[in-house]
C-alpha cells in the first residue's frame, strides 16, 4: 500500500512546491514540510534540491519515485486481481459420460478449461448410459452427454455433433477378400447391407448389454440380416479395439474413436448400411430445470472442442484407406 508520507512526496513531486503540494492535499504548509522531513529522515536521503525553483528532485529522489511508481502499479495489479478474484466463476459442473467417452473428452477439455476456471470444480461420473439416466434423474449430475434416439424424453437434448458408426476390421482380415467396398464419404469406403452378409461367419467384439454401442451393433446385425458369432463381450471399447487389431474379429466403434490416440493402425475403418448408420450426440439435462454457471461454462468448453463432427478425422481416414492400397 502506498503510503500517506508517499502520497506527500508525490504531491510535491508533481507541484514542485511544497505550498502547491499542501494546497493540492488540503493540508497546512508546515505539516506536509515534517512529513518530508520524516521520510528524508527514514531513508537516510535528501529527496529534493531546496535552492532549485520549483523544487528538483535530487538523484535520491527520482530513484525513490520509481519505487513510489512501481509500487503504485504494483497495488493496481493486485487491486485488479482480487477484483477479478471476487467476479471468477466458482462452483461445481457434474458432467455424466460413457467410459470410452471419458477417455475420449476428459483430457482435452479439462486442463484447459481448470487453467481458465480455477475456481470451478469438475465431478466427473462414468457408466453405461443407463447408469448415467439414472444419476441425471435424481440431481446427482448437471448433465450428461447421451445418444440420440434414446428412451429418455424426460430429459432436455442439446446438440452436439452427429457421429457415424464404423466398422473396424484388421488390414489383413481374409474377409476383406470377399468385401467389394464403395467410395463413401469423406475418403471412407462404404459397405451396403447386403455386401455385410459377408460377415455372417466373422466374430465381433461387442460391448456389454446396456450400452450404445451394443444397441448398435444389434440394429446394424438386424437391418443386415445377419447373426455373427460373439467372440467376447466387454465393457471397454478400447479392449474391443486392441482384440480386433490382433484379429480377434471385427468391432463397431463410433467414429470419435478417431480422435483419440486409442485406435491401432492396423485396423480400417467402413462406413455401413444405406444411408450409412450414424447417431447424434448431445448435452442431456433435466427438463425444466436451468443449468448452473458452471455447468454451463463446461457445456461451452465440450461445445468448443467436440461440437459438429470430428475435426481430424477426414485426414485420419483417407491416411488409412490409402495406407491399405
Amino acid at each position: 500500500m502506498v503510503s500517506k508520507q508517499d502520497e506527500t512526496f508525490l504531491a510535491i513531486a508533481q507541484a514542485g512546491s511544497v505550498s502547491k503540494a499542501a494546497q493540492g492535499l488540503y493540508l497546512s504548509q508546515p505539516a506536509v514540510s515534517r512529513s518530508l522531513k520524516r521520510l528524508e529522515e527514514d531513508l537516510g536521503a535528501q529527496l529534493f534540491d531546496r535552492e532549485a525553483v520549483p523544487l528538483r528532485l535530487t538523484q535520491a529522489g527520482e530513484r525513490y519515485l520509481r519505487y513510489v511508481r512501481e509500487n503504485q502499479d504494483r497495488e493496481r495489479r493486485l487491486r485488479q486481481d482480487l477484483a477479478q478474484l471476487e467476479r471468477a466463476p466458482s462452483g461445481t459442473g457434474r458432467v455424466g459420460l460413457n467410459f470410452w467417452r471419458s477417455s475420449l473428452v476428459l483430457p482435452r477439455v479439462l486442463p484447459a478449461f481448470q487453467r481458465r476456471y480455477p475456481h470451478i470444480q469438475v465431478e466427473p461420473a462414468e457408466g453405461s448410459h443407463q447408469d448415467l439416466s439414472v444419476l441425471l434423474d435424481q440431481g446427482k449430475l448437471d448433465f450428461a452427454l447421451l445418444h440420440r434416439p434414446n428412451p429418455y424424453p424426460q430429459f432436455a437434448f442439446h446438440h452436439l455433433r452427429h457421429e457415424r458408426i464404423l466398422l473396424f476390421l484388421r488390414r489383413d482380415a481374409p474377409v476383406l477378400e470377399r468385401l467389394s467396398p464403395a467410395e463413401g464419404d469423406r475418403g471412407l469406403p462404404h459397405l451396403s447391407w447386403p455386401e455385410l452378409s459377408a460377415l455372417q461367419d466373422t466374430p465381433f467384439l461387442l460391448l456389454k448389454k446396456g450400452q450404445n454401442l451394443r444397441e448398435q451393433a444389434e440394429y446394424i446385425f438386424q437391418s443386415a440380416g445377419i447373426q455373427p458369432p460373439a467372440a467376447l463381450t466387454t465393457f471397454s471399447l478400447a479392449t474391443a479395439l486392441g482384440l480386433a487389431a490382433e484379429g480377434c474379429g471385427a468391432v463397431l466403434a463410433s467414429e470419435a474413436v478417431l480422435d483419440g490416440d486409442f485406435l491401432p493402425p492396423s485396423l480400417l475403418p467402413f462406413t455401413v448400411g444405406d444411408p450409412p448408420v450414424r447417431w447424434e450426440v448431445g448435452f442431456a439435462s433435466r427438463a425444466g430445470v436451468p443449468l448452473s454457471a458452471p455447468a454451463q461454462l463446461l457445456v461451452q468448453a465440450i461445445q468448443d472442442a467436440f461440437g459438429d463432427g470430428p475435426a481430424q478425422a477426414g485426414a485420419v481416414l483417407l491416411e488409412q484407406v490409402r495406407s491399405r492400397k
